[in-house]
């Protein structure tokens, strides 16, 4: 009979214990919600136009051929701005949207940068739906630094 009454107890025990964990379950649902899926749901239609553009490039010598460091790339009518790396690359993000981009190159720290460089302004017109432009230019070298 002990050994009925046991095993009752352990049955109810289990299903006691299955009760106690959907219920809490249940509770942390209904007080975080359902979380939103991992991948967004699909939409109709066309997807919205970026509001900005992202332009990067590389500056080089038209003498040497070499990449410039500390050219400052700045878009006129705008403040964004960028300096140049070791390897010659820049790259301004978030620009927004216009017809044509007037890319100005200025050469700041006089002849520490391999020589003095003449200024230059490039226009640049993006393509239709051209989110991300990328380009290659020189600058014109004035004078040469002594360490060369």
């Amino acid at each position: 009979m002990k050994n009925i009454t046991d095993r009752g107890r352990k049955i109810l025990s289990r299903v006691f214990r299955v009760i106690s964990v959907s219920a809490a379950s249940l509770i942390l649902q209904a007080c975080y919600g359902v979380l939103p899926p991992d991948e967004p749901q699909a939409m109709y239609g066309m997807p919205p136009a970026p509001n900005d553009i992202s332009i990067n490039g590389q500056v080089f010598s038209n003498k040497t051929g070499d990449p410039i460091f500390g050219i400052k790339v700045s878009v006129e009518g705008t403040t964004y701005t960028a300096r140049t790396n070791e390897g010659g690359n820049f790259y301004i993000s978030s620009v927004p949207i216009q017809d044509v981009y007037n890319l100005k190159f200025e050469d700041v720290d006089d002849i520490y940068n391999g020589g003095l460089f003449k200024d230059k302004t490039i226009p640049l017109k993006p393509e239709d739906n051209q989110y991300y432009i990328n380009f290659v230019t020189d600058m014109e070298l004035i004078k040469q630094s002594n360490a060369e």
